[in-house]
């Protein structure tokens, strides 16, 4: 009992060190730049005394690209979190099955064709198409299990990462710049737009609403059928939510 209490005290612990330290990134986000913002003059702008120079950097530029990472964190941090349930592997993540790969891949083809406003709908069909080649090569011979899943995934992730390095040589000059940072996950140009929390508050719904059959998929696949729980369906939803979330 007193080991679950501390353990207990230890996660909440964690958790408002952790809220905290995101709330502290948050404001230094929004002070420090390439034009720097005192927090007084911030706070001023806002409540106060609007200053259009200051509302113009904090409202059209800062505030966005800060929300847009704070967004992207946490839909990795939940694709992360459902393919180490996937795998049962702590160590688990989008990058080792391919996932990230195929979506890099597509986004890179997107921007050598000048096609950047459909760069999303590029990463998200190429992250897609990336689960379904690994999938379908899992099924191929004595079914499906995590551990041919997870060689199948490092495979392909190889062969996106070679893919890449081909584009990056390919790219005219004028283009390798953007493909770079943007493989960095650079926030420059980011715009907040409603889809981005629907597809986070969606991702957690959805998490939340198949807890309890993940929680019996912890016990093993045999114990998940006897009570009801298709383990290769949970794991195909698992996949293409992460696929998603990615």
């Amino acid at each position: 009992m007193f080991g679950y209490t501390e353990k207990h005290l230890s996660t909440r612990l964690a958790l408002i060190l952790l809220s905290v330290l995101a709330l502290v990134s948050f404001l230094i986000s929004l002070v420090f730049g390439s034009v720097h913002l005192p927090f007084i003059g911030i706070v001023k702008t806002v409540a106060f005394h609007p200053n259009a120079m200051t509302q113009q950097i904090l409202i059209h530029f800062r505030l966005p690209r800060t929300l847009c990472a704070f967004i992207v964190g946490g839909l990795l941090a939940l694709a992360g979190a459902l393919m180490q349930i996937l795998l049962r592997n702590p160590l688990a993540d989008p990058y080792v099955l391919g996932i990230s790969g195929g979506s890099a891949f597509a986004a890179l083809f997107c921007l050598l064709l000048g096609a950047t406003a459909y760069l999303s709908l590029w990463a998200f069909l190429g992250s897609l198409g990336s689960v379904c080649l690994v999938f379908g090569l899992t099924q191929m011979k004595d079914g499906f299990s995590p551990l041919k899943l997870l060689l199948t995934g490092i495979v392909i992730a190889a062969g996106w990462s070679a893919l890449i390095t081909l584009i990056l040589t390919l790219a005219p000059n004028q283009n390798l710049r953007g493909m770079l940072f943007w493989l960095m996950g650079d926030l420059a140009y980011a715009e907040l737009s409603l889809w981005q929390p629907v597809v986070l508050i969606g991702g957690l719904l959805v998490s939340l609403f198949i807890a309890k059959s993940l929680n019996v998929l912890a016990q093993g696949e045999l114990t998940a059928q006897s009570l009801g729980v298709y383990p290769k369906r949970l794991y195909l939803l698992l996949y293409l939510l992460s696929s998603l979330l990615t």
